[in-house]
């Protein structure tokens, strides 16, 4: 009987080729199965589902509605190009007089939004209350009470605009610095006045605002025969209305 040929170590040859194909098949079936685990990804959380689009609009109609948008607001309405017609009461708080009330009004033109000029025209009492019991004792009239008028010319600067926060709603102001000369037209006042001050201005309407201003005017003057430089105080409440001039 013929001799079976055992190439590998004495085995016989067909046994090995099975066993090695049987090996092969495993190794195989093992890759597949790994590669299909590290394919599929981790099933997600339900937490990291996005929303729905539905509650996404329903979110941002809901805060449309609750918040208005803020940002610069437009003003309620410019000046540059238009005349200021100005109305105004207070007080006149002398440093050599009594104190007493002032009125009168000015008319003024911005040439833009920040810059313009006015003349103005004031009258007010001015009286020496201390000098009363001195000239009933000597029967000498010291000083002779009058109306004093005022005539100045001002610049006006607005560098400053604001909005405020009254009642239920915001309102626009400017805040105006302003400077001039002119005379003060009474016995006891000699050569020429000066003033400077502050005022701020209320928006109130496309062509009205409300304004309040207080002011340092000065003066020399001649009073119970004493000659001083004097800063007489101003403080004044009005109402100023702006009429466009097409220029």
């Amino acid at each position: 009987m013929p001799a079976v040929s055992r190439p590998y170590g004495g085995l016989p040859l067909a046994p090995c080729a099975g066993a090695c194909a049987l090996l092969f098949l495993i190794i195989l079936q093992s890759g597949l199965s790994l590669g299909t685990a590290f394919a599929q990804p981790a099933p997600a959380k339900p937490s990291d589902a996005p929303l729905p689009s539905c509650l996404d609009q329903t979110i941002r109609d809901q805060l449309g509605d609750q918040l208005k948008p803020r940002g610069v607001q437009k003003r309620d309405f410019k000046k540059d190009g238009k005349l200021v017609l100005h109305g105004h009461a207070g007080l006149y708080g002398g440093d050599l007089t009594s104190s007493s009330w002032l009125a009168g009004g000015s008319l003024g033109f911005f040439f833009t939004e920040d810059l313009g000029i006015q003349a103005e025209v004031d009258v007010t009492p001015l009286s020496l209350d201390l000098d009363a019991p001195l000239d009933r004792f000597f029967g000498d009239n010291r000083f002779e009470p009058g109306l004093a008028y005022v005539a100045l010319a001002n610049v006006l600067w607005s560098p400053i605009h604001a909005k405020l926060k009254l009642g239920g709603g915001i309102v626009h102001a400017d805040i105006i610095v302003f400077a001039g000369g002119g005379r003060m037209i009474h016995d006891a006042v000699q050569g020429l006045s000066f003033d400077g001050g502050i005022a701020l201005e209320l928006l109130v309407t496309r062509a009205m605002t409300i304004r309040l201003d207080a002011r340092d005017l000065t003066a020399v003057q001649e009073i119970a025969g004493e000659t001083r430089f004097t800063n007489n105080l101003v403080a004044t409440a009005g109402v100023a209305f702006y009429i466009p001039t097409g220029l």
